[in-house]
């Protein structure tokens, strides 16, 4: 995944996919800033075959957001509804970059 590639160029500790929140996953886990970036595609917000509740979904999202703010981590959630895009990837990483740096003055205000 592109973006972890460019969590792990910055950051020191990353790693993804890891189950490490109570049996939940992130797809970044950002362990310096101890953030987990969900990078969510279509299925969490739209119907995509007969036998999918978006419903469903969005509850075991919600769930494994609590979990993973339990473990002292900060969920950063990246909504994708369009094909891949490296471009897209970059601008997202870019945003979340724009992100930390805000909360970080808002930290010193």
């Amino acid at each position: 995944m592109k973006f972890c590639t460019l969590c792990e160029q910055y950051f020191n500790n990353v790693e993804h996919n890891k189950s490490i929140f109570n049996g939940w996953d992130a797809d970044v886990i950002i362990h310096d800033i101890k953030y987990a970036i969900l990078w969510n595609g279509p299925w969490h917000y739209k119907k995509l075959n007969k036998k999918h509740s978006v419903e469903q979904v969005q509850n075991r999202d919600n769930i494994k957001i609590n979990e993973i703010i339990k473990y002292g981590y900060t969920p950063y959630i990246i909504k994708d509804l369009g094909k891949y895009k490296e471009s897209f990837v970059q601008e997202k990483f870019d945003e979340f970059l724009e992100f930390l740096k805000k909360k970080e003055i808002e930290a010193h205000v």
